[in-house]
């Protein structure tokens, strides 16, 4: 049977694409970077990725002037581990951040730290959510809240001052991030801005509180329905039965249908909400002048599970939980679709070599920009997801995802030595998830390859 997974993960981890392209825009300058890091926005909550429903005009419109990968996922899909990824290009079992609010090992690097050695500004506005502050990792410019909270009155340290604006901490952290974005332009120097929203992250009190306006232009009858929402979970882990996402999905009345339209009308809302609050984040990139040297990356920390499999939440291993709307504008990029498995530890490897950095081999990403310039070269196949942690009583597990196949090891405890359940899907033919494959002897070889990428994986940081 052909080999259907990649080289070894280990392999493709370390491999370095140095390959000395650096933008250039006008007079010379070095080009600019701004990286959109939504929270629990899953692939399918937004209008460019296909849906007709859910309204977000001005995602949409930058989408279309860019490269929209259609599978890009995270390797941990959880708020901390996911900034830490991003961050740092590595593995949340490399870089130490497994858990919510825990902090980077020591002598962790961060993209801000290396574009700040080399002359960029960097600024940071919105969620925070790992241990060190952000000027402790590179960020001359912070203005940021930390961890989950109120949508108004929420608590913001802005540039060291402890405030509680009344109005929405989305818009005032977009306030403030273009207020970075004039500060940088009119010095001339190149930039960085990584702008993390709230939204559509629940509040405090675990709701998604929009505005009756917004929530009034959804309709609950056309609110869409997780095919696997019965599911049994008969041939899933036993523990998923008792896992915070089955029951704080049965406090908020799931598997119903009625509630999990409604749940899902008040999520597609906020996400309208926070649409708009990046308006006038974009419109001051052309107002500015930045247009021609500026790459503009929108990113979600995970995704999110709306009912599939009887769920909510995220972290879990399977595919609305991983799998994140993902997309590039920049100068010279031609619009397109690219289907390619791209991660979040590549956004940090991407940025270093548009910057003209040389990336450093203890990266475990890998650089787009090949793609950018619409090369046809060797790609991974497949990736291992790091289901590692303790949040929600999830036990630990490492999945191997290819375009076609997802195969998870769940173990009995933290030392990974252990096999407690496994499973295997056919995306393709079975997108919901809910025939398992891991007993059927056709998949034998399907299997073997996955748990060599696995075993593979656990060497990386050995």
């Amino acid at each position: 049977m052909k080999n259907v997974f990649s080289l070894p993960l280990l392999y493709l981890c370390f491999v370095s694409l140095a390959l000395g392209y650096q933008h250039r825009g006008a007079g010379g300058k070095k080009p600019n970077f701004i990286f959109i890091y939504s929270d629990d926005q899953r692939y399918d909550a937004l209008g460019a990725n296909g849906n007709a429903i859910i309204y977000t005009p001005e995602l949409n419109q930058l989408a279309s002037q860019g490269i929209r990968f259609t599978n890009a996922n995270v390797v941990f899909s959880l708020c901390s581990p996911s900034r830490a990824a991003f961050l740092t290009g590595r593995y949340g079992s490399a870089n130490g951040v497994l858990e919510l609010g825990s902090d980077l090992n020591q002598g962790e690097k961060t993209v801000a730290q290396y574009l700040k050695e080399a002359g960029y500004l960097t600024g940071m506005s919105g969620k925070w959510h790992i241990g060190k502050k952000p000027s402790d990792t590179g960020f001359d410019f912070s203005v940021f809240f930390t961890g989950n909270g109120d949508y108004y009155n929420r608590l913001i340290y802005d540039e060291g001052k402890a405030i509680t604006p009344e109005i929405h901490c989305d818009e005032y952290c977009a306030n403030r991030s273009v207020d970075f974005l004039k500060d940088a332009a009119a010095s001339g120097k190149p930039f960085f801005l990584f702008h993390n929203t709230q939204l559509p992250h629940m509040n405090g009190n675990l709701i998604w509180d929009a505005k009756e306006k917004t929530k009034s232009q959804y309709r609950l009858e056309n609110m869409p329905l997780a095919n696997s929402r019965l599911d049994d979970l008969v041939d899933k882990p036993e523990y998923l039965q008792r896992v915070r996402n089955l029951t704080q999905a049965s406090s908020y009345g799931y598997p119903n249908a009625d509630s999990i339209k409604s749940h899902t009308r008040d999520y597609y809302a906020v996400i309208t909400e926070m649409d708009h609050f990046l308006s006038e984040l974009f419109e001051s990139i052309d107002k500015l002048g930045l247009r021609d040297n500026t790459y503009v990356f929108f990113m979600s920390d995970n995704g999110w599970m709306l009912g599939e499999h009887g769920f909510t939440s995220k972290v879990l291993p399977y595919r609305p939980s991983t799998r994140v709307p993902f997309f590039v504008v920049g100068p010279e990029l031609a619009p397109g679709v690219n289907q390619e498995l791209v991660l979040n530890i590549d956004m940090a490897p991407t940025i270093l070599e548009l910057a003209g950095i040389d990336i450093p081999l203890s990266i475990h990403g890998r650089s787009l920009v090949p793609f950018f310039r619409g090369e046809r070269h060797d790609w991974r196949e497949g990736f291992v997801y790091e289901g590692l942690g303790t949040y929600g009583g999830a036990k630990p597990n490492l999945t191997f995802i290819t375009k076609r196949y997802r195969y998870i090891e769940t173990y009995n405890d933290g030392l990974l030595d252990s096999i407690n359940h496994i499973e295997l899907y056919d995306q393709q033919k079975d997108p919901d998830e809910i025939d398992n494959l891991a007993k059927n002897d056709k998949f034998k070889t399907v299997i073997q390859y996955a748990q060599q990428e696995i075993r593979a994986h656990k060497l990386l940081n050995n």
